[in-house]
Order: C-alpha cells, then structure tokens, then sequence
C-alpha cells in the first residue's frame, strides 16, 4: 500500500511538473509572439474598461481619453486611452482586427510592434485633442491597428514586396468598415495612427538600408 501511495505521488508530481512546463511554454509563446500580447492587453484593457464601468462610471474619464482632462495635464490618459474602453464593439472589432494582421504578416516586426502600435495610438490621440472639442471622450485601440496596418503595407511597399497589396485591400476594407459603419467613430484618430505607422516604417526602412549599405 505505501509502494501504490508513493507511486501515486510522483505521478502527480509529474502530471504537475509537465503542466507547468506547458503554461511556461504558452506563456512565453504568447508574449514572444507580440501580435498575441497586444490582444491580451486590449482584452485587459477591456475588463478594465467594464470594471470601471460598474464600480464608477465617473472614473472612466480617468481612463479613457477625455480632452479637457489632457489639456489639464493628465497627459497618461493620450497611453491609457489606447487599451481601456468599456465598448464591446470596439474591442472585438480590434481583437478581430489584430488576429488578421497577425495571420497576413505573423508578427514579422516583432517588438517593433509594440513600438508601432503605442506612437500610433498616441499620435491619433494628440491629433483628437487638437481637432476635437475638449469635452470629447474617445478610446480604443483602432489607432494603433491603423498603425500596424499602414507600418506594414508602406514597408513592404518600400521593400516591393507584394505583400503591401494584401495590407493595403486590408487597410482600406477596415478604414471604410469602421468610419462608414460603425458609429461616432474618432475618424482622426484612424488617420493619425496611419501616419504614424507609415512615419515609422519610413525611419525603420532608411536605417535599415542605411546598414546594409555600410
């Protein structure tokens, strides 16, 4: 009887032991894999966003980017507009969204997405408080996906690559879906996060050519 309770034990320890091992292994693939860590932060951002919702609607101002709020000085609110939203639309439109652009380009600038997607995001904010009244509340991560959108198809452009083709149908398809469509969408925002995807794609191509040629 000691000898099957002693069995039992390791084969927990075992079962347990390989468990581990798997999450450590998802964990990191999804981490290593950074289109997959941006939809886990808009997920976050989102449960954020409903919590908030339901604790203190107040407290979404915040949280999300509310212009006044900006000229204020509360200038973090132009980063945690990015990810925070109580819209169920908005996030699964950009959860969606993000899982596209992973399956067309597979994460191929790496952390530079993380990059890309955070100066977008913030370029289309400064560009809100600036075009939009001061009493506008406005979230969600379309920014920044316009941004990996447009990094990507200019690049590729610049590279020749026909994949810029695929970004491009797929840039225009969700510009067109989600400014015509959808309403009270932060049209410049979309446009700010295209510039400063199509900003980052020209400074990261000139470096890098400016290397291969040395």
């Amino acid at each position: 009887m000691e000898h099957d309770s002693v069995g039992s034990i390791d084969n927990y320890c075992i079962r347990t032991n390989i468990s581990i091992m798997v999450n450590k292994v998802i964990i990191k693939k999804i981490i290593g894999i950074s289109t997959f860590f941006l939809m886990f932060l808009v997920t976050l951002g989102f449960m954020v966003g409903l919590l908030a919702t339901f604790i203190d609607s107040t407290s979404l101002y915040y949280l999300e980017q509310l212009n006044y709020l900006v000229i204020k000085g509360y200038y973090y609110e132009l980063f945690t507009s990015i990810f925070i939203t109580n819209s169920f639309v908005d996030f699964i439109f950009n959860f969606i969204s993000l899982y596209v652009i992973y399956l067309i380009f597979g994460s191929r600038a790496g952390k530079h997405e993380y990059g890309i997607f955070i100066l977008a995001g913030i370029l289309g904010n400064l560009l809100t408080v600036i075009f939009y009244s001061p009493f506008t509340l406005s979230s969600g991560a379309s920014g920044g996906i316009f941004g990996l959108l447009s990094y990507y198809t200019f690049y590729d452009f610049l590279k020749k690559d026909n994949l810029g083709v695929y970004g491009l149908v797929f840039l225009v398809s969700v510009f067109g879906v989600s400014d015509l469509i959808f309403p009270n969408v932060n049209v410049v925002a979309h446009i700010g996060g295209i510039l400063g995807g199509i900003m980052y794609a020209v400074v990261y191509y000139l470096i890098r050519s400016g290397r291969t040629i040395k």
